[in-house]
């Protein structure tokens, strides 16, 4: 398990790389840099951090006070393509803008969160049944991974 200091070590590194990939893409906002599924632009793979950030913030604290919010049922792929769609107007500024408001309010509530809370199991997006600090560790890891491909496609060096 993870504690609360190593869980904000992991969301500050994570977020510090995004945010250093994101400066440097300059005009290649609408550049593909998935070509399979959704084949979002560097644009839309910001939108969704921000979309699953929100989404995250709230799973987790939700399960913290003993709410399941996701239903058995969730079809995480067909989620994404909706947001996709719903998001097509929103300006990376924007994105970015909410990415900063959300996080804020994560560390926020992570830092006045009871330690115990940190291991109540609930369902993530993916369907399985986790700790807090495992779908906190998660949020990590998914916005580390989407800025490592943004880099590796736009050839940033982070």
């Amino acid at each position: 398990m993870m504690n609360k200091a190593e869980l904000r070590e992991a969301l500050d590194q994570a977020r510090g790389y995004l945010n250093r990939v994101l400066d440097q893409v300059g005009d290649r906002w609408e550049m593909p840099v998935y070509s399979d599924g959704l084949q979002w632009t560097a644009r839309q793979i910001a939108a969704h951090l921000a979309d699953a950030d929100r989404g995250h913030n709230a799973q987790v604290m939700n399960i913290a006070e003993g709410r399941d919010i996701i239903p058995p049922d969730f079809d995480v792929q067909r989620y994404n393509a909706r947001t996709t769609e719903k998001s097509v107007e929103k300006t990376a500024d924007q994105s970015r803008a909410e990415l900063e408001a959300s996080r804020a309010a994560l560390i926020t509530w992570l830092d006045a969160l009871d330690d115990d809370k940190l291991t109540r199991e609930g369902r993530h997006a993916s369907l399985q049944i986790m700790p807090v600090w495992k779908i906190l560790r998660i949020m990590a890891l998914h916005e580390r991974g989407h800025a490592q491909d943004i880099a590796r496609v736009l050839e940033i060096k982070a």
